[in-house]
């Protein structure tokens, strides 16, 4: 499973994270000029020119409006902004009644933004100044300048030897961002970069640095997404779960607390202890029992907990192939299988259609079988995509099986969404949308299982 909130997109965690039901607004200054060209308007009066900054705790909720002022003749406008908390927020620009352009603006309490533009091309000689987007700035220029070296490194124009010190070298630089930029979004998001890369590579100082990058709460992602991983590995799941409830030790931020809670009862899932997982999701629900998005999740998680938590037996399913060839859960017992539930037509499974070839290709050995049934409205769409393609397993015909049943039997909440069952007809993991990258983990469980009972 995964967390929808937080810590798999973490970048969303800087633009409009969820808040406390009574935030401390912080505030931001604003002093910015926005003119006319005279090609389109030669008045000199520039007054009228509206600057709206909106805010939107969550995809359900409705939008908020926390600045709207006007420029005066001079075009000139400035005032303060007032919001939940430090993030990257949307910014419009309209002029008679029509929004003229679109941008962001970093806020962070306490820094001014200074800005100037000329319409109608904006989007084009824009300026903006500020702290925050001095550093961003600086992570930008670093940022590009990495995967640009990634590229060489993937095609093999780094020779094995010098790949430790490039990237060593690409991680300190990130690092520098988080140091010379402190209390930044650029600052925390570099400093998850450098942890990153050194994960790769040096798993020790990479904890090192994360432990440093740690007096700022919104390190707990890295935290979550490399120190966990590392810890869990090396010192067993216990101590992984005890690093997680020190990590919801170091804030007081109800959405990153949220998000720890919700780690902990996902790899107690993942890991087959679905007991203790059934126990956190009590103590989770009594918790946040008045968040919607919350409780949402956790009836999601509960579903999954009751019916398809590992070791469990896959919920009866049928469809017949394009080939004509009958599939049901019965007949499949004895060989390895994933099922996989999606739209062809999705972005990330057509960006993971090679990967799964390979993995099809590497555990074929193994009798690894896949299915894929479409979700997609139409099957020309399905035809037309494996026509470009070879196409290595199975697809579900059109009208062999109930979407709507499959996606209630499989709680599809998100896509594209597999199930990888073993030869025993038991559930070794579900797979959700990027979930799918530790197939490879939950195959090597169906070998060694495999072995034992041979």
């Amino acid at each position: 499973m995964k967390i929808r909130n937080i810590f798999y997109l973490v970048f969303l965690a800087y633009a409009l994270a969820s808040c406390s039901n009574d935030p401390e607004f912080e505030t931001a200054y604003l002093n910015g000029t926005i003119t006319v060209a005279d090609s389109v308007d030669d008045s000199k009066d520039y007054s009228g020119i509206q600057l709206i900054i909106t805010y939107q705790e969550s995809a359900t909720s409705k939008v908020d409006t926390i600045f709207n002022k006007a420029t005066n003749a001079n075009g000139i406008v400035k005032g303060k902004v007032e919001f939940p908390q430090k993030g990257i927020y949307p910014v419009f620009f309209n002029r008679n009644g029509n929004q003229v352009a679109t941008t962001q603006f970093i806020l962070a309490d306490n820094d001014t933004l200074t800005f100037s533009g000329v319409l109608p091309a904006l989007n084009v000689n824009f300026e903006l100044d500020s702290r925050e987007h001095r550093a961003m700035e600086t992570f930008d220029r670093v940022d590009r300048g990495f995967k640009r070296v990634a590229a060489y490194i993937a095609a093999g124009a780094i020779e094995d030897s010098l790949i430790y010190d490039e990237v060593l070298k690409w991680s300190d630089l990130y690092w520098e961002i988080h140091e010379k930029h402190t209390e930044t979004i650029a600052a925390n998001l570099a400093a998850s970069e450098s942890a990153r890369l050194l994960n790769t590579i040096d798993k020790p100082m990479m904890m090192q640095r994360i432990n440093d990058a740690l007096t700022s709460e919104d390190a707990i992602f890295a935290a979550v997404s490399f120190g966990f991983p590392y810890i869990a590995k090396e010192k067993g799941l216990d101590k992984g779960i005890s690093y997680l409830d020190s990590l919801s030790e170091l804030t007081e931020r109800e959405d990153l607390i949220l998000g720890l809670d919700q780690k902990k009862i996902e790899v107690l899932y993942d890991s087959s202890r679905v007991d203790e997982a059934k126990s956190a999701l009590e103590i989770f629900e009594k918790k946040y029992n008045s968040k919607t998005n919350a409780m949402q999740w956790a009836k999601n998680i509960g579903y999954d907990l009751a019916y398809l938590a590992p070791g469990f037996r896959v919920p009866d399913f049928s469809f017949a192939t394009q080939e004509g060839d009958s599939i049901n859960s019965s007949t499949l017992i004895g060989k390895p299988y994933i099922i996989e539930i999606t739209p062809v037509a999705s972005r990330l499974y057509q960006d993971q259609y090679d990967r799964t070839v390979v993995i099809h290709q590497i555990y074929q050995n193994y009798d690894l079988e896949i299915f894929t049934i479409p979700l997609d409205r139409s099957e020309v769409t399905v035809n037309a995509f494996f026509e470009e393609r070879v196409k290595h397993w199975g697809v579900a015909a059109f009208g062999t099986f109930d979407i709507q049943k499959l996606i209630e039997t499989f709680n599809v909440t998100d896509v594209p969404t597999r199930i990888l069952v073993d030869q025993n007809g038991n559930i070794v993991r579900k797979y959700v949308a990027s979930e799918f990258t530790d197939v490879i983990q939950g195959m090597n469980t169906v070998i060694n299982q495999s072995k034992i009972e041979s």
